[in-house]
């Protein structure tokens, strides 16, 4: 009993200090982020945060692989892709995942991102979805080519999402991941539905 107690205690301590640090990235970038400003955020001690952390880095990076291990496992539920459901699926899932979880949102969309995990994360989104490409429609010899259509689907793909979440997050995740399912698959003709 007194394990699950400390366990609890200790997720709450760590949530506490994520949501400080997401938080605070929303108005200054990390290097100018103290231990002892995000403690007090989170109302905690520097030792507590100690306890948990090197330092902020060392938090931010725990964050970016919890969030790297979702975005995977996302990937892992729904690829190879295998018909046009499941892009909506995905991307349904994906959109919940960043409207649920402030961390997941902060980290990939926040003010103060850190821009190479958002290429890291792209670059892996990217090769998941070309190598279901090249299952799915029997490619070969065609790497190239499959590697600039990721990049612009993928791309195109993140800043509707950015554009969902400056304003608001207004549409549910289920109406997004239809329209942005529908411009991959349709292109500029999505406009016509």
């Amino acid at each position: 009993m007194n394990n699950k107690l400390e366990d609890r205690r200790i997720r709450k301590t760590k949530q506490a200090l994520k949501n400080s640090l997401a938080a605070l990235l929303e108005k200054k970038d990390i290097r100018d982020i103290s231990v002892q400003e995000l403690a007090s955020h989170a109302d905690l001690n520097r030792t507590t945060f100690y306890l948990h952390y090197k330092d902020i880095y060392d938090l931010q990076q725990q964050i970016e692989n919890e969030a790297a291990k979702k975005i995977n496992d996302i990937l892992e539920e729904y690829v190879p892709l295998q018909n046009h459901e499941q892009i909506y699926l995905l991307l349904t899932k994906f959109l919940t995942c960043i409207q649920e979880d402030v961390d997941l949102h902060h980290i990939i969309l926040g003010k103060n991102k850190n821009q190479v995990f958002l290429r890291e994360i792209c670059r892996s989104v990217e090769t998941h979805c070309i190598k279901s490409w090249m299952d799915a429609f029997n490619i070969q010899g065609e790497e190239e080519k499959l590697d600039y259509f990721g990049g612009f689907i993928i791309q195109g793909f993140m800043a509707v999402i950015v554009k969902w979440v400056e304003f608001g997050m207004k549409e549910p995740p289920e109406q997004m991941a239809r329209m942005m399912g529908d411009m991959g698959l349709y292109g500029i003709r999505f406009l016509e539905q």
